[in-house]
Parts: C-alpha cells; structure tokens; sequence
C-alpha cells in the first residue's frame, strides 16, 4: 500500500463555511477566465480584491511550502520593478501585471489546493473548452481577441487572426499567440489524459478517471489537429519523458524496462515523424538546425528568425545574471544593455528594446533576467518541494504502484519547465501551481483507493 503524500492535503470547507460551494465556483470562473483568454491590462482596483479575499480566505494555508515561494518570486520583482533604477510606467500601471500574476497564482492555490480530482476536472476542462471555441473561431476568420472585455493593444501583430511562419497555419485563438495556445491545450491534454489513465490503471475513482478522459481527448485532440504548434508537440513530450524519467530510477526493474523501451520506441517515432516530407516536418527540421547553427542567419533560417532570437534573449538573459546577480526588474533591462551593447541583437529584439519593452521571449529567461539568483533560489526550492520530495517518498518502497504514481510528478514537474521555457505573455507561475495540484489529486485519488484495497482486504480475512 502507497502511504498518503507528505504535502499538506487540506480541506477548505471549515474555512469557507456555508458559502464554500458558491464562493468557490465564483473564483474558478475567474480563474479559468484569466488563464485561457490574454488578459492585457487587469483593472489594479479588482485586482488588489481579489488579492486581499484570497488572503484572508487562505490564510495560513497560503504559507505552505508549495505555496509560498511562487508568491515571493512575484513580490521579488514587484519590488525590483519599483525600485530599480530606470524608464517605467506610472505606479497604478505598472501594478495592474504583478496583480494579475498574484491573483492568478492566490486563486490557484485557494481554489485548487487540497481538492479532489472534481475541482481539478472543472478547472482544466473549462479551459479546454474556451480554448477550442477560440481556436475554431481563430480558424473561421474571426478575430476572438475582440470578444475580450479590454481592448488589446493597437499594433499590426495582435491584429493578425492568422499568423504564417515557415509555411504553417498559426491560430491564437484567445491567446496573445499562437504558441501560448499551444502550451496550454496541449500541456492540459497531456497531463490530464495521463492522470486518468494512471487512476485506470491502479482503478482508483474510476468514474472520474473515464469521465476525464472521455472529455479531454477529443477537446485536446481537436485543438492538436487544427493548430499543430512546436510548444504543443513539447509539451507533449515533456510529459513523457517527465513521466518514462521517473520509471527509470525506480527500483522496480519491470518499471526501468518499460521506461527504456518506451523511450526507445518514442525517439524512433519521432525521427520516424521528423523524416515524412512535408511542410510541417520541414518547420520543425529547420527550428532544430536554427537551435544548433544560430550563427547562420542566412535567407535559409529567415523563417526561423524566431528561434535565433530566443537564443540571443537567453544569452542576454545569463549576461544580465553577470553584471546584476540579484536581478533587474521588469524595467531594467536597459543597463545590462547599456553595460553589453548590442551587438548580435536581431531586429526583433532591437524593435521592442527601443520601446522599453524588454521581454526575454519565455518567463525562464525573463526569471533569470528579472529576479536573479533569488528568483532561481526560490523556483529550485519550489520544484524540490511540490515535486521532488513526493517523488522521492513515492519511490522508497521500490513498489510499481509507487513508481506509476510517482510518475505523474515526474510529467509535472517537466512539463513545468517546459511551459516556462515557452510561454512569457501567460501566467506560468499560476499554470505550474495548477500542474502541481493536480498531481497532488491524482497521488491522493490513489493513496485513498489503496487504503480502500487494504481495508476490504482486512475485513474479508
């Protein structure tokens, strides 16, 4: 038998009170509402409300260890972003975005931490479902950003339904781009159809498990197959790999040699994909080789401009961690310029860092960039603790079952870094909260069918 998880597991109800159940469905439509639509500009004064009711709901609950170094990563820059020396917006602006951040992050942790697979389900799918209507509109001609209660920013980019890159589709849908859209469906899909069919497999809440899986499979199935993104195949990928990852370190050898023949069979298949001639396969051919050769910025990599600019955003990510360890802010990119020059910049990058706008393209390197070793401090103590730890006690017993179980941390806690390594105009730090959790009610789904096994057991003998 698989003991409980050493993180807390706490019910919300005696908090709440008679008002649980309504004010916990008001706060997930909020929730789903800020994570699959761009949220360009949060009103400061609905913002500080909702911080200041999940507070006081949350109380201490708020203070745990998965909890509280996500909330000090966005105190950390908010305090850099007001402090730090250079060009920024007046204050109620430049708070609207670490606001948003905060609510997005509280409301995760009240609304999701400690709940059953149901609350998780309600969450995920709500978001699957808003993303496929955008994405079917996307494709219909229509621009859905413009159903948005805010008004998004005048500039030729966002005005693009239908972005082409190297000869492929790119729909956005609700989002600012089109791989945001992909990170998030398909980063939902791959961690909730996984869950379901590790509570399958170890027949814990099977009802819930079926109705997860009947549901998401086709909503992410269908956004997967009219969108194809490289952020979605990754983190398809990262889910696998997180998950095959923690199967080869356990010690059960029936666990390490399904990990290393799935492993094999998935690279086969994917060089198997990567070779099918096609317009697709020779997108992602030429975004490998502009990862590798970033010095060849010829005609032939001038539709992978993309992909050399996210190198020339890490490199001068880990510049700015040289000359400022403890961080910049939001706002203080321009020294670490004015220090480095610009040199080997690409236009992009020059086009946005003349307007102040000094996005590193993924929140990893703008964590780098923005918060310093602290932010990377607390993001490796985050990781330890939402992910590691329940790990490391799922697999002391050496069983399969622990080990299967262990496996969706594993997916998690990869497919946390992944979306960080993709995404920058979307919350991550609220969208990896949201992976942890519900790898916590999986992991509890089935401790509790287990303890169930055990009892039936006792009682029959």
């Amino acid at each position: 038998m698989v003991s409980t998880i050493s993180t807390p597991y706490l019910p919300q109800t005696d908090r709440l009170g008679l008002l649980h159940r309504g004010i916990a469905v008001a706060m997930i439509l909020f929730l789903i509402f800020y994570l699959s639509v761009s949220v360009t500009l949060a009103d400061p004064k609905l913002g500080i409300l909702i911080a200041v009711s999940c507070l006081f709901l949350g109380g201490k609950r708020l203070l745990e260890p998965h909890i509280w170094p996500i909330l000090a990563i966005i105190c950390y820059n908010t305090f850099l972003a007001i402090f730090f020396p250079g060009p920024r917006p007046d204050i109620g602006l430049m708070m609207a975005h670490p606001l948003y951040e905060l609510d997005c992050a509280l409301l995760a942790a009240l609304v999701l931490g400690g709940q059953p697979l149901g609350r998780q389900y309600l969450l995920l799918l709500g978001i699957l479902a808003v993303s496929l209507f955008g994405t079917i509109g996307d494709l219909t001609g229509h621009d859905m950003t413009a159903l948005l209660p805010f008004q998004m920013p005048e500039d030729d980019y966002f005005d693009k339904v239908t972005m082409l890159q190297g000869g492929i589709a790119r729909v956005r849908g609700f989002f600012p781009e089109s791989g945001v859209l992909g990170a998030v469906s398909l980063g939902i899909t791959s961690m909730t159809i996984l869950g379901t069919l590790i509570l399958i497999r170890l027949r814990a809440n099977l009802r819930f498990a079926w109705a997860g899986l009947l549901a998401t499979a086709p909503m992410g199935g269908a956004i997967f197959l009219l969108t194809v993104t490289k952020t979605g195949l990754m983190m398809v990928g990262a889910a696998v790999v997180g998950y095959l990852a923690v199967l080869f370190v356990a010690r059960n050898p029936r666990c390490r040699f399904f990990a290393c023949v799935s492993f094999v069979l998935a690279v086969v298949a994917c060089a198997a994909f990567l070779s099918i001639p096609s317009s697709l396969t020779g997108y992602l051919r030429g975004e490998i080789a502009a990862m590798m050769h970033p010095d060849q910025m010829g005609a032939a990599m001038a539709s992978h401009s993309g992909m050399i600019t996210r190198l020339k955003c890490w490199m001068l990510a880990f510049t700015s961690l040289k000359y400022y360890p403890l961080g910049v802010g939001p706002y203080g990119l321009g020294s670490v310029i004015s220090k480095a020059g610009e040199g080997g910049f690409t236009s992009e990058m020059r086009f946005f860092f003349s307007r102040d706008v000094f996005g590193l393209k993924n929140t990893f390197a703008n964590l780098i960039s923005q918060c310093g070793m602290v932010g990377l401090g607390l993001l490796g103590y985050w990781l330890w603790i939402a992910f590691i730890k329940p790990i490391r006690h799922l697999l002391a017993d050496g069983s399969s079952r622990g080990a299967i179980i262990g496996g969706i941390y594993g997916a998690s806690a990869v497919a946390s870094l992944a979306f960080m390594f993709s995404c920058e105009l979307y919350p991550s730090l609220a969208f990896i909260l949201v992976l942890k959790f519900h790898a916590d009610a999986v992991a509890q789904a089935c401790a509790r069918a287990a303890e169930a096994e055990a009892d039936e057991a006792e009682t029959l003998a």
